[in-house]
């Protein structure tokens, strides 16, 4: 960043140069049909001034972009992230559940042997 801006300082020193040569030659001169380098050149550097700012400007605003995507790409991923681990649990308790019950029909005695084990326990 700081070559970006000493090369747009000398750009501006270039130009103000080349507008002061070229104004003091259109003042002597009379008009010209064609444009002669000085002019070329003074054109030439505004473009490129006119093109690096432009650039710099469209860089910042991509980059902003690319910040708030990321952020909100960020935060999506977490939510989704929590609400898989909060179904995780869920089914993890419901598993421990079932198999808590399933244990405790097996040692239960003699009315759990009457009573499959495959029989589901609903806890609702």
């Amino acid at each position: 960043m700081h070559t970006l801006s000493k090369t747009l300082v000398a750009l501006s020193f270039t130009l103000l140069l080349a507008g002061q040569a070229s104004a003091h030659d259109t003042a002597d001169a009379p008009i010209k049909s064609n444009p002669g380098p000085v002019d070329k050149l003074a054109n030439a550097i505004k473009r490129g001034a006119s093109a690096a700012a432009n650039g710099i400007e469209r860089g910042a605003r991509a980059a902003a972009s690319g910040v708030e995507r990321g952020t909100k790409a960020a935060a999506k991923g977490i939510e989704r992230g929590a609400e898989a681990t909060a179904r995780g649990v869920e089914r993890g308790a419901t598993a421990t559940g079932k198999a808590a019950n399933r244990v405790a029909d097996k040692i239960g005695g003699s009315e759990s042997d009457k009573t499959p084990a495959s029989v589901p326990v609903t806890d609702k």
